[in-house]
């Protein structure tokens, strides 16, 4: 299960094995980009990690943040470039695709759609039993959208086999 929390900047990744209960944290990380380059040049590094990271972990999902809306159109516009990106990769490797709302996640993982950055860092060490917690926004945000998908995996693994 790959998670994404997608950026410009900073692209936060996670990496989940789901054949463990609870899901076991196999990487998470930053994919960064040129500080001073291009668009182009930031969607291509963007695009290049996200390919790596398929091709070394053999994920079957990837689950990402839907966009919300934006005030600032203009880092709308460069989150859902980077989103773009980051569905093209995850299309061209045939890994099945999910997107989550913010507020999605947040109930996930805490029980409440409103709660905070640090609640839901909070909750993910003691969900996926984390010796420390993750302080980087992108990181934990793409962990918690990792767990987001595997729950609603496993439950609907459940629903099928209880068919």
């Amino acid at each position: 299960m790959l998670g994404i929390d997608p950026g410009t900047t900073g692209m936060g990744y996670a990496l989940l094995d789901l054949s463990t209960d609870p899901p076991r944290l196999v990487a998470h990380g930053l994919i960064e980009t040129p500080r001073f380059g291009s668009a182009a040049e930031r969607l291509l590094a963007i695009a290049d990690a996200i390919d790596a990271l398929i091709a070394t972990h053999v994920p079957a999902y990837l689950a990402l943040e839907r966009l919300y809306f934006n005030k600032n159109v203009k880092t709308a516009m460069a989150v859902a470039e980077a989103r773009g990106a980051a569905l093209v990769c995850g299309a061209r490797a045939g890994l099945a695709i999910a997107e989550y709302t913010p507020q999605e996640v947040k109930q996930s993982v805490t029980g409440s759609g409103g709660a905070d950055k640090r609640a839901v860092q909070r909750m993910l060490v003691h969900v996926l039993e984390l010796a420390e917690p993750i302080t980087q926004d992108n990181v934990a945000d793409a962990i918690a959208i990792a767990l987001t998908h595997a729950q609603r995996v496993k439950f609907s693994a459940a629903v099928a086999s209880a068919k």
